[in-house]
């Protein structure tokens, strides 16, 4: 006899565990026969998967604010097919939910709480609840976006209860904003107290509906191939999905100070709809009062669904309740899709994800992705943008072309963007809808307004001078590490020889020029450097911008100061961003 079958009967011999075995699945299943197998082998089935993954993640998440979106990122991006075991454990949640509803909706139709076996029917409906439980918990532990605004929501419902709702919602979130102490009480409730009370209604359902059951040998062996095959099916789905996602989606890091499009997890849809019935603090008695009588209901049904009555008035309130919840979630999801305005958010966040993903690929600091979102230019300083610049500028995906009143960003500062702008300045995308238009004249075509006989010399007398000054005007913004400049050198310093002599009758050139007067056009110095353009965002009316008539108030929609808005972080981070977006660079 080999090594195998010796240790076997070793442990057989000390623990009986070939018994244990046999009396797990030697017995019929009951309520449905192969259905009832089939439903409850798939519910036991997520759950092993959820338990085995469950595990193998907690050897790398942190939990807490600073660490727990990190180290789902390490998980999902960076570790060996960590994106394998986070996605085979989100989609086994998702599809524990659903079985868990189907194994409820069964056991309804095939009354499996007959025959005095209402115990094992409360523990049907309380995995259910669990699994619910279970949902909730565990989209919060990646502290994104999603997951905790959609807490935010569900608190904000809970905290509407007469007298103890506050109570109850600095409970949920630990204190008056969902941060640390709310994490950890929810973490505790997901990796403990949830697995015990889940063994305990999966393990003593499964005693409970083997007392008194009879089976032989080939009723055994039936079962438990059908098992086998259940489960194995059951694993295939949870990998195909896992593969089709590549995982499980991760937004971007929590952010309480941003607009984001908040919504309940998909299986709490249905409440988000019901409170739309209700207004105020009748919200609260419409999301908890009626799942509350509905779940009543099902826990009263051994005894409303009796032999003397027609299971049909029993059952219509059971398919109502159901059926109720998924047309609530349809109109939910479909109402979403029809409304623009939740769209274009959608679209914003979601562009924001994909950004905050890409750049902590780069590496987040240890102060956790919320720092990361602060502190990186491609991400604060596209949100000071969007937040200060957008409604008048235009600038990659940000700003509406049709409202916008200043000029449009992308190219900014480039040779192509300069040697058109001299050309046509009064363009609707130069300064053609904003204070400046007529300001500046083209250095190559006459004023509309000046008389043919009027003598007119243009300020560049051939398309060659053009371009040197539009490759002289782009050099002086390059900064260290920027690609290198267009043109060579002979031609940037004719473009250098035009600006000095023939654009300073209105401009500043290193302090020097401006013959008329205007004090408006811009100092020409470094023009788009870095430094300029924090500047300008600062203080237009600086000597080193567009100087002191630039916030001149008969100047409408001129652009204004926001250094007494803006901390001189943010103006740097927008600056930098602004630039090298512009540019088409990387933002550094």
């Amino acid at each position: 006899m080999s090594l195998g079958p010796r240790v076997a009967d070793w442990l057989d011999e000390r623990t009986g565990w070939r018994a244990i075995a046999r009396s797990w699945v030697d017995h019929p299943a009951v309520g449905g026969g192969p259905w009832a197998l089939a439903i409850g082998t798939a519910v036991a089935s997520v759950l092993g998967v959820l338990a085995l993954t469950g595990v193998v993640l907690m050897t790398a998440y942190a939990p807490s604010p600073q660490s727990a979106w990190a180290s789902v990122h390490y998980v999902e991006f960076v570790q060996d097919r960590g994106w394998i075991i986070r996605g085979l454990h989100y989609w086994a949640a998702q599809a524990l939910i659903m079985l868990a509803a189907i194994h409820v909706l069964h056991g309804a139709f095939v009354a499996s709480y007959g025959h005095k076996r209402e115990i094992q029917w409360w523990l049907t409906l309380l995995v259910l609840a669990l699994s619910l439980g279970a949902g909730i918990t565990g989209g919060l532990l990646p502290w994104d976006q999603r997951g905790w605004w959609a807490r935010v929501v569900e608190g904000n419902i809970v905290g509407l209860a007469p007298v103890v709702g506050g109570f109850l919602q600095e409970m949920m979130s630990g204190g008056p904003e969902l941060g640390a102490l709310g994490l950890s009480r929810i973490y505790t409730l997901h990796v403990a107290l949830l697995p015990i009370l889940f063994a305990v209604a999966v393990v003593g359902r499964r005693l409970l509906a083997g007392r008194g059951a009879t089976g032989g040998a080939a009723a055994s062996s039936r079962q438990a191939a059908q098992a086998l095959l259940v489960f194995a099916a059951v694993v295939a789905v949870l990998f195909a999905l896992t593969g089709k996602a590549h995982g499980a989606r991760l937004e971007g890091p929590a952010d309480p100070m941003s607009d984001y499009p908040a919504r309940p997890e998909w299986f709490l849809l249905f409440l988000y709809e019901l409170r739309k019935f209700f207004h105020g603090a009748g919200e609260f008695w419409g999301t908890t009062m009626v799942p509350g009588a509905a779940a009543a209901y099902l826990v009263l049904l051994p005894w409303i669904d009796r032999p003397s009555r027609p299971r049909a008035l029993a059952l219509t309130p059971v398919v109502a309740i159901f059926g109720g919840a998924v047309g609530l979630t349809v109109v939910t999801l479909r109402h979403d899709a029809h409304d623009k305005q939740y769209q274009k958010m959608r679209a914003k966040a979601d562009a924001q994800d994909a950004l905050a993903i890409r750049v902590a690929g780069q590496g987040i600091p240890p102060a956790g992705g919320l720092a990361m979102l602060r502190e990186a230019p491609e991400l604060r300083g596209r949100a000071v943008f969007d937040a200060h610049c957008a409604s008048c500028h235009v600038l990659a995906d940000l700003g509406d072309p049709e409202k916008a009143t200043a000029t449009k960003l992308d190219g900014w500062s480039t040779a192509e963007w300069i040697q058109k702008m001299i050309h046509d300045p009064d363009a609707p995308e130069f300064f053609g809808r904003g204070p400046f238009k007529g300001q500046m004249p083209s250095v190559d075509v006459r004023p509309k307004d000046q008389p043919p006989d009027e003598p007119w010399s243009p300020m560049t007398k051939s398309d060659a001078e053009k371009h040197a000054v539009a490759a002289f005007l782009a050099s002086e913004g390059s900064e260290p590490g920027d690609p290198p400049p267009q043109g060579d050198a002979s031609q940037r310093a004719l473009g250098q020889k035009i600006v000095s002599e023939r654009c300073t009758t209105c401009h500043l050139y290193k302090g020097e020029g401006d013959d008329e007067g205007s004090d408006k056009a811009p100092e020409l110095s470094k023009y788009a450097s870095l430094a300029w353009t924090r500047s300008q965002i600062a203080n237009p009316a600086s000597p080193t911008t567009y100087r002191s008539k630039a916030l001149d108030a008969a100047l409408k929609k001129h652009m204004p100061r926001f250094d007494g808005d803006l901390s001189a972080a943010d103006i740097d981070l927008v600056a930098r961003w602004t630039r090298a977006t512009a540019r088409g660079i990387p933002v550094r």
